[in-house]
């Protein structure tokens, strides 16, 4: 990321907290949930770009992870061929697994509930032709959905579902893995009463992914992209931005729970979870695993007027139990960035080093996080983290200290299928 990025503290913002004397931590509202203020000092704002990480508003458009939200579970097949496994078969490949980890994600504040179909409905054309691919045609894939919907619309009720898997079969010609997509229409269309904006398009093999029905899900509900998806023809790396951290990163990482970041944005944090440090000095925190309920989960510095520095602790537990190291996790976070253009950059507090060759997606980043003694200074020395240490009830002691600089804005884009 560039280095103006880290620079710590606008002008316009030094100037509305001229008036603090000393650092002080003040706890924010709950992002889109609690409808927290523009007063708020650390609230990102929304911008244009697809799956902003702004906190400061809901986009309507987007369903809310919030208590019991139905699934329904749509299987496609194709004409030549004969499923070689059952629908019922192809669902346990995703649930109750999908379910399990967002459940444990939102600290059972988010319940996703699938119903499933029970038979294979059979598209007019073979898989081969639509042309399925990663990067699919525009047409292609309109072709693909309007046909599905079709086929599925007199056997199957849509009504009252939020999340829609168009699920084909794994064992068919013409079927590409990455092609598993959620797409999002322009214009909404009505399916048994139900309007239908997004849908999940699914070509998974058999078995699948680990946890790509959790990643794309994370799309239904406005989560970005985190990894970075080079030119064709290119041999560089995917998970430079966030390594194992973040399954909108990677859905293979060791620690895939959701940065607190997310779990702001979406509502699972509760007002007394995130202090937004402001003005000069220091102060002192303690920092409960992003993993589990209760306690402060994230601490934000604000860096310029779409950019943030954000802190958090993960250890190995829940979603995270297979995670290569444990600590205070610090990472950039851009309002302004869109998906898969690196709107978070997770800091890799011990650069030059790699951990967990034979599994992390990203070796260089599996360590990121400070341990205990550990400091960490932005460039430009106008931030400084220090881990202090590890309570007996699992909390991290950190030391945060502020000197006064500038920063500058960023650029932006857009986009629309993830």
């Amino acid at each position: 990321m560039p280095s103006g990025a880290r620079r710590r503290v606008l002008r316009a913002f030094a100037a509305a907290v001229a008036g603090f004397s000393a650092l002080v931590a003040w706890t924010l509202m709950t992002g889109p949930a609690a409808g927290a203020t523009e007063s708020s000092a650390c609230l990102l704002p929304r911008t244009a770009v697809h799956h902003s990480e702004g906190v400061d508003g809901w986009d309507g458009d987007y369903a809310r992870p919030a208590g019991d939200v139905k699934a329904l579970m749509v299987f496609l097949s194709f004409p030549g061929t004969d499923p070689q496994l059952t629908p019922a078969q192809v669902a346990a490949d995703h649930y109750p697994a999908t379910g399990r980890f967002w459940a444990n994600a939102s600290y059972g504040r988010f319940r996703l509930h699938l119903h499933a179909e029970t038979r294979w409905l059979r598209m007019p054309h073979p898989a081969t032709d639509y042309l399925i691919s990663r990067n699919w045609d525009a047409a292609d894939r309109d072709a693909y959905l309007h046909d599905a919907i079709a086929t599925a619309d007199p056997s199957v009720d849509f009504a009252g579902y939020d999340v829609i898997y168009l699920v084909a079969d794994p064992d068919a010609p013409g079927v590409d893995s990455d092609a598993t997509k959620v797409v999002n229409l322009a214009t909404p269309i009505s399916v048994d009463g139900n309007p239908v904006r997004r849908m999940v398009t699914v070509f998974e093999h058999h078995p699948p992914d680990r946890n790509v029905l959790a990643h794309e899900t994370g799309h239904i509900f406005d989560l970005p992209d985190l990894y970075y998806q080079p030119p064709p023809g290119s041999n560089a790396d995917w998970d430079t931005h966030v390594g194992d951290w973040d399954l909108m990163g990677s859905q293979f990482g060791l620690a895939p729970d959701p940065f607190a970041w997310h779990k702001w944005r979406l509502g699972w944090l509760g007002p007394d979870q995130v202090g937004c440090i402001v003005g000069i000095g220091t102060t002192y925190h303690d920092l409960s695993p992003d993993e589990t309920p209760g306690g402060t989960k994230l601490l934000v510095v604000r860096t310029g007027e779409d950019t943030a520095l954000a802190m958090e602790a993960r250890t190995r537990t829940g979603n995270d139990r297979a995670s290569c190291s444990e600590g205070v996790l610090l990472y950039d976070v851009r309002s302004d960035r869109e998906s898969g253009d690196g709107p978070i950059d997770v800091i890799d507090g011990h650069p030059g080093h790699s951990a967990c060759p034979a599994t992390s997606v990203y070796p260089p980043l599996a360590d990121a996080p400070l341990g205990v003694g550990e400091s960490y200074t932005v460039p430009g020395g106008s931030t400084q983290v220090t881990v202090l240490g590890r309570q007996t009830d699992g909390t991290w002691s950190v030391r945060v200290t502020e000197a006064a600089t500038q920063a500058t804005n960023q650029p932006s884009g857009v986009g629309t299928v993830d």
